[in-house]
Protein backbone atom coordinates (compact mmCIF):
# COMPACT_ATOMS: atom_id res chain seq x y z
CA UNK A 1 0.00 0.00 0.00
CA UNK A 2 1.38 3.59 -0.94
CA UNK A 3 0.88 4.89 2.98
CA UNK A 4 3.52 1.93 4.21
CA UNK A 5 5.75 2.61 1.39
CA UNK A 6 5.48 6.55 2.10
CA UNK A 7 6.63 5.64 6.06
CA UNK A 8 9.27 3.59 4.91
CA UNK A 9 10.85 6.62 2.92
CA UNK A 10 10.47 8.74 6.15
CA UNK A 11 12.78 7.04 8.01
CA UNK A 12 15.11 6.40 5.17
CA UNK A 13 15.19 10.19 4.87
CA UNK A 14 15.70 10.84 8.71
CA UNK A 15 18.76 8.25 8.99
CA UNK A 16 20.19 9.86 5.37
CA UNK A 17 19.97 13.36 7.19
CA UNK A 18 20.51 12.19 10.82
CA UNK A 19 22.53 15.35 11.63
CA UNK A 20 20.40 17.51 10.23
CA UNK A 21 17.23 16.19 11.57
CA UNK A 22 18.62 16.91 15.34
CA UNK A 23 19.81 20.05 14.12
CA UNK A 24 16.26 20.54 12.93
CA UNK A 25 14.27 19.30 16.13
CA UNK A 26 16.78 21.23 18.65
CA UNK A 27 16.46 24.24 16.54
CA UNK A 28 12.15 23.96 16.93
CA UNK A 29 12.17 23.06 20.46
CA UNK A 30 14.54 26.07 21.30
CA UNK A 31 12.17 28.25 18.94
CA UNK A 32 8.91 27.19 20.46
CA UNK A 33 10.05 26.76 23.92
CA UNK A 34 12.37 29.50 25.05
CA UNK A 35 9.93 32.48 25.56
CA UNK A 36 7.39 30.81 27.24
CA UNK A 37 9.59 28.88 29.55
CA UNK A 38 11.23 32.37 30.36
CA UNK A 39 8.17 34.03 30.73
CA UNK A 40 6.94 30.65 32.97
CA UNK A 41 9.79 31.65 35.51
CA UNK A 42 8.84 35.66 35.64
CA UNK A 43 4.99 34.65 35.83
CA UNK A 44 5.92 32.50 38.78
CA UNK A 45 8.90 35.04 40.17
CA UNK A 46 6.58 37.55 40.29
CA UNK A 47 3.30 35.70 41.40
CA UNK A 48 1.29 36.74 38.41
CA UNK A 49 -2.20 35.13 38.07
CA UNK A 50 -3.16 32.59 36.09
CA UNK A 51 -5.55 34.21 34.85
CA UNK A 52 -3.19 36.55 33.16
CA UNK A 53 -0.79 34.62 32.81
CA UNK A 54 -2.00 31.53 30.84
CA UNK A 55 -2.93 33.54 28.11
CA UNK A 56 -0.03 35.41 27.33
CA UNK A 57 1.47 31.94 27.49
CA UNK A 58 -0.24 30.46 24.74
CA UNK A 59 0.48 33.88 22.47
CA UNK A 60 3.87 33.46 23.30
CA UNK A 61 3.78 29.63 21.53
CA UNK A 62 3.13 31.12 18.57
CA UNK A 63 6.87 32.14 18.79
CA UNK A 64 7.15 28.31 17.46
CA UNK A 65 6.12 29.62 13.47
CA UNK A 66 9.00 30.60 12.78
CA UNK A 67 11.21 27.80 13.60
CA UNK A 68 7.97 25.43 12.22
CA UNK A 69 8.30 27.13 8.61
CA UNK A 70 12.15 26.44 8.70
CA UNK A 71 11.48 23.18 9.64
CA UNK A 72 8.91 22.60 7.11
CA UNK A 73 11.06 24.06 4.22
CA UNK A 74 13.71 21.93 4.63
CA UNK A 75 11.77 18.76 5.10
CA UNK A 76 9.61 19.39 2.71
CA UNK A 77 13.32 19.97 -0.35
CA UNK A 78 14.25 16.36 1.30
CA UNK A 79 11.01 14.86 0.29
CA UNK A 80 11.77 16.39 -3.22
CA UNK A 81 15.01 14.82 -3.07
CA UNK A 82 16.67 18.45 -3.36
CA UNK A 83 19.88 19.83 -2.25
CA UNK A 84 20.00 20.52 1.70
CA UNK A 85 21.65 21.86 4.52
CA UNK A 86 20.56 24.47 7.64
CA UNK A 87 20.80 27.44 5.11
CA UNK A 88 17.78 26.84 3.94
CA UNK A 89 16.37 26.58 7.41
CA UNK A 90 17.61 30.30 8.61
CA UNK A 91 16.33 31.25 5.18
CA UNK A 92 12.43 30.65 5.95
CA UNK A 93 13.30 31.78 9.33
CA UNK A 94 14.14 35.42 8.00
CA UNK A 95 11.61 35.10 4.79
CA UNK A 96 8.29 34.02 6.10
CA UNK A 97 7.20 35.16 9.42
CA UNK A 98 4.20 36.60 8.84
CA UNK A 99 2.96 34.32 6.76
CA UNK A 100 3.99 31.26 9.07
CA UNK A 101 2.38 33.08 11.91
CA UNK A 102 -0.77 32.55 10.23
CA UNK A 103 -0.41 29.09 9.01
CA UNK A 104 0.61 27.99 12.37
CA UNK A 105 -1.97 30.11 14.39
CA UNK A 106 -4.60 28.58 11.79
CA UNK A 107 -2.50 25.07 12.38
CA UNK A 108 -2.82 25.58 16.64
CA UNK A 109 -6.29 27.47 16.67
CA UNK A 110 -8.95 25.38 14.95
CA UNK A 111 -8.19 21.97 16.30
CA UNK A 112 -7.93 23.95 19.83
CA UNK A 113 -11.57 25.28 19.20
CA UNK A 114 -12.95 21.98 18.18
CA UNK A 115 -11.70 20.21 21.36
CA UNK A 116 -13.22 23.08 23.01
CA UNK A 117 -16.23 22.14 20.85
CA UNK A 118 -16.01 18.30 21.84
CA UNK A 119 -15.82 18.83 25.30
CA UNK A 120 -18.39 21.21 25.73
CA UNK A 121 -20.84 18.88 24.27
CA UNK A 122 -19.64 15.10 25.69
CA UNK A 123 -20.28 16.87 29.31
CA UNK A 124 -23.40 18.29 28.01
CA UNK A 125 -27.06 16.43 28.95
CA UNK A 126 -29.11 14.68 26.79
CA UNK A 127 -29.30 14.43 22.67
CA UNK A 128 -26.54 17.48 23.05
CA UNK A 129 -24.19 14.79 23.50
CA UNK A 130 -24.53 13.22 20.03
CA UNK A 131 -23.70 17.01 18.57
CA UNK A 132 -20.20 15.78 20.20
CA UNK A 133 -19.39 12.90 17.66
CA UNK A 134 -19.73 15.22 15.22
CA UNK A 135 -17.31 17.04 16.56
CA UNK A 136 -15.16 14.27 16.79
CA UNK A 137 -15.22 13.53 12.99
CA UNK A 138 -14.70 16.85 12.00
CA UNK A 139 -11.74 17.22 14.28
CA UNK A 140 -10.47 13.92 12.39
CA UNK A 141 -11.15 15.78 9.23
CA UNK A 142 -9.43 19.08 10.08
CA UNK A 143 -6.08 17.25 11.67
CA UNK A 144 -6.24 15.29 8.18
CA UNK A 145 -6.24 18.42 6.43
CA UNK A 146 -3.51 20.08 8.71
CA UNK A 147 -1.14 17.32 7.71
CA UNK A 148 -0.52 18.86 4.33
CA UNK A 149 -0.83 22.94 5.37
CA UNK A 150 2.64 23.40 5.60
CA UNK A 151 3.98 21.05 3.11
CA UNK A 152 1.72 22.23 0.33
CA UNK A 153 2.95 26.23 1.42
CA UNK A 154 6.41 25.49 0.49
CA UNK A 155 5.62 23.09 -2.65
CA UNK A 156 3.71 25.84 -4.36
CA UNK A 157 6.24 27.70 -6.49
CA UNK A 158 4.44 31.02 -4.68
CA UNK A 159 3.65 30.18 -1.30
CA UNK A 160 0.61 31.18 -0.69
CA UNK A 161 -1.50 30.53 2.32
CA UNK A 162 -5.23 29.69 0.59
CA UNK A 163 -3.97 28.14 -1.99
CA UNK A 164 -2.75 25.59 0.32
CA UNK A 165 -5.68 25.32 2.58
CA UNK A 166 -7.96 24.38 -0.54
CA UNK A 167 -5.78 21.93 -2.07
CA UNK A 168 -5.01 20.60 1.31
CA UNK A 169 -8.72 20.26 1.91
CA UNK A 170 -9.02 18.48 -1.46
CA UNK A 171 -6.42 15.99 -1.06
CA UNK A 172 -7.73 15.17 2.16
CA UNK A 173 -11.13 14.37 0.76
CA UNK A 174 -9.86 12.59 -1.89
CA UNK A 175 -8.01 10.23 -0.42
CA UNK A 176 -9.21 9.92 2.73
CA UNK A 177 -8.03 6.45 3.96
CA UNK A 178 -4.33 7.32 2.20
CA UNK A 179 -4.57 10.69 4.57
CA UNK A 180 -5.94 8.60 7.56
CA UNK A 181 -2.99 6.42 7.67
CA UNK A 182 -0.47 9.05 7.34
CA UNK A 183 -1.77 11.09 10.22
CA UNK A 184 -2.33 7.90 12.47
CA UNK A 185 1.27 6.98 11.45
CA UNK A 186 2.50 10.67 12.72
CA UNK A 187 0.40 10.25 16.25
CA UNK A 188 2.12 6.84 16.22
CA UNK A 189 5.69 8.64 15.79
CA UNK A 190 4.98 10.89 18.22
CA UNK A 191 3.98 8.68 20.83
CA UNK A 192 6.69 6.37 20.80
CA UNK A 193 9.36 9.37 20.72
CA UNK A 194 7.31 10.57 24.09
CA UNK A 195 7.55 7.09 25.45
CA UNK A 196 11.51 6.95 24.81
CA UNK A 197 12.17 10.98 25.96
CA UNK A 198 15.55 11.70 24.21
CA UNK A 199 14.28 10.52 20.96
CA UNK A 200 11.60 13.13 21.11
CA UNK A 201 14.02 15.81 21.64
CA UNK A 202 16.57 14.74 19.08
CA UNK A 203 14.38 13.97 16.59
CA UNK A 204 10.35 14.26 17.18
CA UNK A 205 9.32 17.65 15.19
CA UNK A 206 11.56 16.32 12.31
CA UNK A 207 10.29 12.86 11.96
CA UNK A 208 6.78 14.47 11.91
CA UNK A 209 7.46 17.13 9.59
CA UNK A 210 8.97 14.84 7.17
CA UNK A 211 6.14 12.01 7.39
CA UNK A 212 4.05 15.27 6.47
CA UNK A 213 6.10 16.49 3.57
CA UNK A 214 6.53 12.82 1.95
CA UNK A 215 2.77 12.15 2.53
CA UNK A 216 2.23 15.13 0.39
CA UNK A 217 4.75 13.76 -1.95
CA UNK A 218 3.42 10.13 -2.11
CA UNK A 219 0.22 11.98 -3.28
CA UNK A 220 1.88 14.35 -5.82
CA UNK A 221 3.82 11.19 -7.26
CA UNK A 222 0.64 9.62 -8.30
CA UNK A 223 -0.64 12.60 -10.24
CA UNK A 224 2.43 13.13 -11.46
CA UNK A 225 3.26 16.27 -9.78
CA UNK A 226 6.80 15.43 -8.08
CA UNK A 227 9.70 13.28 -9.04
Amino acid sequence: MKAFLVMGRTFKAAYDDLFLCVFLSIAWWVGALLLPSLFGMLASAINLPLSIAIPIGVLLLLGAAPVTVGVQRVTNRIANYLRVDNSFFWEAVRQRIGRGLILFAISLLVPAAILFNIWFYFNSQGWLSIIGVAWAWLLLLVLMIGQYLFPLFWQQDTPDIKLALRNAALLALRHPLYSFLMLLFQILLLALCTALTLPLILLGPALIALAGNFALAGLLQEMGLAP
